[in-house]
């Protein structure tokens, strides 16, 4: 079993859990995320995967929970051509603090409305050298000189695993997150990997499937909140 804490207490994002062994019991399961996230007063996700998680979702609706979330896990096997560069806009990698702060900037705004909150970023990305080694790679895109856009990517084992493709509310429907996220895949790709993978939210799904990912299995998400908001009335 998977148990990850990071830094922000966020349960979305940061905190969860995850069966890896199919032979370890769906209440164990439970039982153990609960206990080891109560201890440290975090809230935290349980991830179950279809369909190798059935008996999980079966104890999670004998609690009377219902799955807050689905999301597909989606690959992409080969490199891409990447879209023109689109008017006004330009793109850096991340290597320096202000081209961070610029890129938690436009990503947070991009994942508030799934409610996230801004400041969880800062504490998970606390300098630079969080956002840029030779395994990481961080693209934040301009728009005249402001951030509106921004995507990352991990390289481990053969694989570019991206995430936080995020695009300022304002500056949607315009291309720039096919844009960045096409940028990260073609870093993880330059990088040695061999394919790029990725979880994604509702809003990312089309565009995901339009560069040519490919779903591969679907993860439902039960947030369980932190042990003092549970009980806030």
């Amino acid at each position: 079993m998977l148990l990850y804490a990071g830094a922000p207490l966020d349960p979305a994002l940061w905190n969860g859990a995850l069966r890896v062994h199919p032979g370890l019991p769906a209440e164990e399961v439970v039982n153990r995320a609960r206990r080891f996230f109560e201890e440290r007063g975090r809230g935290f996700t349980l991830h179950a995967m279809g369909p190798l998680d059935p008996d999980l979702d079966a104890t999670m609706k004998s609690i009377g929970r219902k799955a807050d979330s689905d999301s597909p896990q989606m690959v992409l096997e080969a490199p891409i051509q990447p879209p023109p560069i689109l008017p006004g806009v330009t793109m850096q990698e991340v290597n320096t603090d202000e081209q961070r702060e610029d890129f938690l900037t436009a990503v947070s705004s991009g994942f508030r409305e799934l409610g996230v909150r801004a400041d969880t970023w800062w504490a998970a990305y606390p300098d630079v050298r969080s956002l840029s080694a030779p395994h990481i790679v961080a693209i934040v895109a301009y728009l005249e000189r402001n951030p509106v856009a921004g995507a990352m990517v991990y390289m481990s084992h053969g694989v570019a695993e991206v995430i936080h493709v995020g695009v300022s509310p304002a500056h949607r429907r315009r291309g720039l997150g096919e844009l960045v996220t096409c940028a990260v895949i073609s870093a993880g790709f330059d990088r040695g990997a061999r394919m790029a993978s990725l979880q994604a939210t509702p809003m990312g799904e089309s565009v995901y499937r339009r560069i040519g990912f490919r779903e591969i299995a679907r993860y439902r998400w039960y947030i369980f909140p932190a042990p003092e908001e549970a009980q806030t009335p």
